[in-house]
C-alpha cells in the first residue's frame, strides 16, 4: 500500500509538471513592468495636483514633494514664496557640465505658491495665498499653469486667465500695506518663460539653488542634499558649479557681483538673447555675460530710470511687480554709480 502511494504521488508531479505552460511560472510581482507612466496635466483644482497633503492652506508639501530656494531672489511685491520640485520616481535632474538649468527628466513638476502673513511680524498668523504657479514637462516639453486661490484658502483653481487681487497686510514695522497684486495670464507666463519659442523654468538654476538654504528640509548644500537623496546626478562636488551671488549679502559678495545678480535674477529671463526684449533695447544681462557686452553701462540711465517707475508700459519689470522695489533700488542705484567709476 505504501508502494502504491508513493507511486500515486510521482505520477501526480509528473503530470502536474508536463502540464505546466510558460505563463503558469511566478514572477515577482516587484518584477512587473508597470508600463509607461502617464504624462502629468493640470487639473482643475490644484488639490489634485498631489503637490500638498493635509489641509491645502497649511501648504504641507506631499510626501514626494521636496521644498528648494534660491540664493537671490526675484522681486513680487514683497510676496513670500514657496517652492517646491518632484520628480518621478526614481528619475534625478542631471548636472551636463553647465551651472544653469539641469536637464529635467519628463513628468518633473515645478511649483511655486505666493503669499503674504497678516502680520509680517507674526510667522505664525493667517497666511493670505494668492496664486500657485506650476511647471510641468511631458514629452520633453515644458507647460505652465495658473492657480488661483479662493477666499477661504481652502482650494485653488486652474486658471489662464491673469488678475488683480487686493492684499492688505501688517509689514515689520506694523504699518499696514496695501498692494493691487498682479496675477499674470498664461500669455504673461510665457513672455517670460520663453527663448527662442521653447518655454523653460526661470529660477532653479544650479548656480542659484547652490547655497545653504537653512529651511526644515536640510540645513547643509542644497546641490548637496539633492545629491544625497538621489535628486541631482552626473556632478561629484558642488564645487564644480558655479554660485549665484545673494544680492543682499553686503559680507561676502561686492556691490558688483551683488547688482549683477539681482539684474540676472529680475530681468535676464526677457534681456538675453532668445528672450523677450522690446525693439531697440536688446540686451544680455546674464550673470555669466562679460560686463562689455552686456548693454548695462550703455543704458544705464535709462535702467535707474525704469526700476523706479510705476508706468506700465515704462518700468521695469512690467510683470510681476506693482510697487517699486525699495531695497533693490538702492542697492542697483549705489551699483550703476560704482560702474560710472
Amino acid at each position: 500500500m505504501k508502494k502504491y502511494f508513493i507511486y500515486c504521488l510521482l505520477l501526480l508531479t509528473l503530470i502536474t509538471i508536463s502540464c505546466k505552460s510558460d505563463d503558469d511560472v511566478f514572477t515577482p510581482i516587484d518584477d512587473v513592468d508597470p508600463g509607461p507612466v502617464a504624462p502629468l496635466v493640470f487639473e482643475t483644482n490644484l488639490s489634485e495636483m498631489g503637490i500638498f497633503s493635509g489641509e491645502l492652506s497649511n501648504l504641507t508639501p506631499d510626501s514626494t514633494v521636496h521644498l528648494y530656494d534660491l540664493n537671490s531672489r526675484l522681486f513680487t511685491d514683497y510676496a513670500h514664496k514657496q517652492r517646491l520640485i518632484r520628480m518621478p520616481e526614481g528619475e534625478a535632474m542631471q548636472y551636463n557640465g553647465d551651472s544653469s538649468l539641469p536637464v529635467y527628466p519628463d513628468n518633473t513638476l515645478i511649483s511655486k505658491t505666493f503669499y503674504y502673513y497678516e502680520d509680517e511680524n507674526n510667522t505664525a498668523s493667517n497666511k493670505i495665498i494668492i496664486e500657485t504657479r506650476v511647471l510641468i514637462k511631458t514629452e520633453g516639453i515644458w507647460k505652465l499653469g495658473e492657480y488661483i486661490w479662493n477666499n477661504d484658502m481652502t482650494e485653488a483653481v486652474y486658471s489662464d486667465t491673469g488678475t488683480t487681487v487686493p492684499v492688505s497686510y501688517l509689514d515689520a514695522e506694523g504699518i499696514t500695506q496695501e498692494v493691487q497684486y498682479q496675477i499674470p495670464s498664461n500669455d504673461d507666463c510665457i513672455t517670460c518663460h520663453h527663448k527662442y519659442e521653447v518655454i523653460l523654468p526661470i529660477g532653479p538654476k544650479l548656480r542659484a539653488m547652490n547655497f545653504n538654504p537653512q529651511n526644515e528640509e536640510t540645513s547643509i548644500n542644497q546641490l548637496q542634499h539633492f545629491i544625497n537623496i538621489g535628486l541631482l546626478e552626473g556632478v561629484s562636488s558642488v564645487s564644480d558649479i558655479d554660485i549665484l551671488p545673494d544680492w543682499e549679502d553686503e559680507v561676502n559678495f561686492d556691490i558688483f557681483e551683488r547688482g549683477r545678480s539681482y539684474i540676472d535674477i529680475n530681468c535676464a529671463h526677457c534681456h538675453q538673447p532668445g528672450g523677450y526684449v522690446p525693439t531697440g533695447f536688446l540686451l544680455d544681462f546674464r550673470y555669466e555675460t562679460d560686463f562689455e557686452t552686456t548693454g548695462i553701462y550703455a543704458h544705464r540711465g535709462q535702467i535707474e530710470s525704469r526700476i523706479q517707475s510705476n508706468i506700465p508700459t515704462y518700468m521695469m519689470p512690467q510683470i510681476g511687480r506693482s510697487i517699486v522695489h525699495d531695497e533693490g533700488v538702492a542697492m542697483l542705484l549705489e551699483y550703476l554709480e560704482a560702474i560710472e567709476e
